[in-house]
C-alpha cells in the first residue's frame, strides 16, 4: 500500500500553475504590478515608505525616504540623539501608535507602562522548536487565555493590549533564549533599548554608544508601511475582527519566514562570513570578483543571493541604511574596528557596482546590511536578529492594527480564478460555466 506521502507526491502536479496564467488573466503576482510597483490595497496615516517616482509608468530612482507620521525618520533619530537619555524607540512607539509626538509627562507615562504592562504569569516551559518566533507566538496566545475580555473591539482596550504585547516580548525572548524565566525588566531605571541590550548580552556592561546602536535600531524597524509582508498578514486578520493576539502572532508567523525578517538572520551569516574571508589588503577587484561568485552560487550559502543587497522600494538608497551605517562607524571606531568597517564600506560598494554589471540593476544596500554588521559588533548572537526585529515592529502591527479597526472595517477578501479542469462523473451532470470574467480573458487571448 502506498504511503499518503507517495500518493501526494504523485498528485504534485495538479498543484502546478503554469505561469504564463498569471498575465493571461492579468493577475498581479505578489501584489506587485508589472513596472514593479506595488498593488495599492489601502489607505494609512502610519507611515510612508519612498524609494522612487513614477515617470511615464517607469521608475526613477531618488534618495529613500521613511516618513513615520509625517516625520522624516532621519529628524526623528536627530531628535532622540539630543537627550542624552536614550529613549529614542520609546518616542518612535508612542508616536506611530498615538499619532504625535509625546509631550514629557506622556513620555514618562509611555515609558513606564511598557515597562511594567507585561504579562508573564503563564511562561515557563522549555520549547522543544530550536526557533524562537514560534515560542514567541505560543506566548502571545498564551496572553489570551489570561484576558479576561480578549474579545472586545473598543479601540482603547486594543491598545492597552497591544502595549502588554508590547511590554512581554522582550521578557519571553529572552526567558527563551536564556532557559530562565524573565519576569521583570532588569534596569528600572534604563530605557526599553538599554535593558533589550543588558539581557541580550546577558548583563554585560554596555557604553554610550552601544545603547545608542540598539536604540536607533529598534528605532530603523518599528514600521515600514502597511505593505510589507508580516503587517499586512496583520490588518488582513484584523479585518476579520478577531482579537489583536491572534493578529501579532500572525504577523510574527509571516516575519519568521526567508523573505521577510527572517533574511536579517542570513545576512548575519553572511557578514560572518565575510569578515573571516576579507581584510584590508583584498582589492577592490577581488571583492567584485567574490560578489560575482556569490551571483554565480559559487560563494556563500550557494543561494545566488548577496544579502542585503536590494530593495523592493529603495532604489537610489536606504535612508535606515544610511542611519545604522553612520552609528556602526562611530561605534567600529570606538572598538577599534574602523578597519573593518572600512572593508565593510568596501564591500557594499563593490555589490551595488557588481549588481550593475552583471545584472544592470540599480540597487542599493538595505538596512539589514548593517544592522547584522551592528548586531555583530554588539555581541549578540545571530538567533536573536529576527526576534529583536519582532519586538521592535510590534509598534506598528500595534499601530496599524487600531487604524485597520477604527477606519476600515471591510473584510479583506481578493479573488481567485480557477484555472483547473472540469471533469464529470455522470453523464447527465453539467459542469459549473466558467466565470463571464474568465470568458472574456480567454476571448481576449485567444
Amino acid at each position: 500500500m502506498k504511503t499518503l506521502k507517495e500518493i501526494y507526491l504523485e498528485c504534485e502536479d495538479g498543484n502546478y500553475i503554469e505561469s504564463s496564467l498569471y498575465s493571461a488573466y492579468r493577475v498581479k503576482q505578489g501584489l506587485r504590478n508589472d513596472n514593479g510597483t506595488g498593488v495599492k490595497v489601502g489607505l494609512t496615516r502610519i507611515c510612508d515608505v519612498v524609494g522612487y517616482r513614477m515617470v511615464k509608468n517607469h521608475k526613477k530612482p531618488i534618495d529613500g525616504q521613511l516618513i513615520y507620521r509625517g516625520y522624516q525618520i532621519s529628524d526623528l533619530v536627530r531628535l532622540a540623539k539630543q537627550d542624552e537619555a536614550i529613549h529614542g524607540y520609546e518616542i518612535t512607539a508612542f508616536l506611530l501608535i498615538f499619532g504625535r509626538l509625546p509631550k514629557e509627562d506622556e513620555l514618562k507615562s509611555f515609558q513606564f507602562t511598557i515597562k511594567h504592562a507585561f504579562n508573564v504569569d503563564l511562561l515557563w516551559q522549555k520549547y522543544q522548536t530550536t526557533n524562537l518566533l514560534n515560542a514567541l507566538q505560543i506566548e502571545i496566545l498564551k496572553l489570551f487565555g489570561t484576558d479576561e475580555d480578549p474579545e472586545t473591539d473598543r479601540l482603547d482596550l486594543r491598545m492597552e493590549k497591544g502595549l502588554s504585547i508590547l511590554s512581554s516580548l522582550p521578557l519571553f525572548v529572552f526567558s527563551v533564549y536564556s532557559n530562565q524565566k524573565i519576569t521583570a525588566y532588569p534596569l528600572p531605571a534604563g530605557g526599553f533599548a538599554e535593558n533589550i541590550l543588558w539581557m541580550a548580552r546577558n548583563h554585560k556592561p554596555y557604553t554610550q554608544q552601544e545603547a545608542r546602536v540598539m536604540d536607533v535600531l529598534l528605532m530603523l524597524h518599528a514600521d515600514h508601511g502597511g505593505g510589507n509582508n508580516s503587517t499586512f498578514a496583520n490588518v488582513v486578520i484584523s479585518s476579520t475582527g478577531t482579537d489583536i493576539y491572534s493578529c501579532i502572532s500572525a504577523a510574527i508567523g509571516s516575519l519568521k519566514g526567508p523573505k521577510h525578517g527572517g533574511a536579517a538572520g542570513k545576512v548575519g551569516l553572511q557578514t560572518k562570513l565575510l569578515l573571516e574571508t576579507i581584510t584590508e589588503e583584498t582589492s577592490d577587484q577581488e571583492l567584485e570578483e567574490l560578489c560575482e561568485k556569490i551571483l554565480r552560487r559559487e560563494w556563500g550559502d550557494g543561494s545566488g543571493l548577496i544579502y542585503g543587497i536590494g530593495h523592493a522600494i529603495y532604489t537610489k538608497s536606504d535612508p535606515r541604511c544610511q542611519l545604522i551605517k553612520e552609528e556602526c562607524r562611530k561605534l567600529a571606531s570606538e572598538k577599534g574596528m574602523s578597519t573593518v568597517f572600512e572593508t565593510m564600506n568596501r564591500f557594499e560598494k563593490a555589490a551595488v557596482a557588481t549588481m550593475k554589471k552583471v545584472k544592470n540593476a540599480d540597487v542599493c544596500a538595505n538596512v539589514d546590511f548593517y544592522s547584522g554588521f551592528a548586531y555583530a559588533m554588539l555581541g549578540i548572537d545571530q538567533s536573536l536578529y529576527v526576534p529583536l526585529f519582532a519586538i521592535s515592529r510590534c509598534a506598528g502591527w500595534v499601530a496599524h492594527h487600531l487604524e485597520n479597526r477604527q477606519s476600515n472595517r471591510k473584510l479583506i477578501r481578493p479573488a481567485n480564478i480557477y484555472v483547473g479542469e472540469h471533469h464529470e462523473i455522470f453523464e447527465d451532470s453539467t459542469p459549473d460555466p466558467i466565470p463571464g470574467e474568465v470568458e472574456e480573458v480567454i476571448l481576449i487571448e485567444a
